[in-house]
């Protein structure tokens, strides 16, 4: 059924409005200093902002055209849920390889088509990926696998 408005991307607008400006307020708390001299709430507050000001860009055209309502689909957004309170689980428990699998699996329960194998490739790659980045390059002390239940 056709609409006045494209809610969806209202909704979606004022999301975004939100997130930008909390992240942007808080960002406030911390010195934000000069563009020549950058404090550590500088680049939160700048990013909080274009946030804030990309979700006005979505609204306000949102309000101007029709659209259907979207159907909410429950299934993607519960096993999304489910993947990032997995991952939260297991990353501490039995290391960011793990974790990463159990993640990747989970979120893509929720897709139509659900493949086992090209899901465990992807979960593989990802899995490399995460340990070269943040083991390796940038140091950051959690553990690839780890039995600690």
């Amino acid at each position: 059924m056709k609409r006045a408005r494209d809610y969806g991307d209202i909704v979606g607008g004022l999301l975004l409005i939100g997130a930008g400006a909390w992240f942007g307020i808080y960002a406030l708390e911390y010195p934000v200093g000069q563009l020549r001299r950058m404090g550590p709430g500088f680049f939160p507050a700048v990013l909080g902002a274009l946030v804030a000001l990309f979700g006005v860009l979505v609204l306000i055209p949102a309000l101007f055209r029709g659209a259907e309502l979207p159907k909410i689909e429950w299934r993607p957004f519960f096993m999304v849920c489910a993947a990032l309170l997995g991952f939260a689980l297991a990353v501490e428990r039995v290391g960011l390889v793990p974790a990463t699998f159990v993640l990747v699996i989970l979120a893509s329960i929720g897709r139509r088509g659900f493949s086992l194998l090209p899901t465990l490739v992807l979960a593989a790659a990802l899995a490399v990926i995460a340990v070269v980045i943040f083991s390796k390059g940038l140091g950051i002390p959690i553990y690839a696998f780890r039995w600690n239940f």
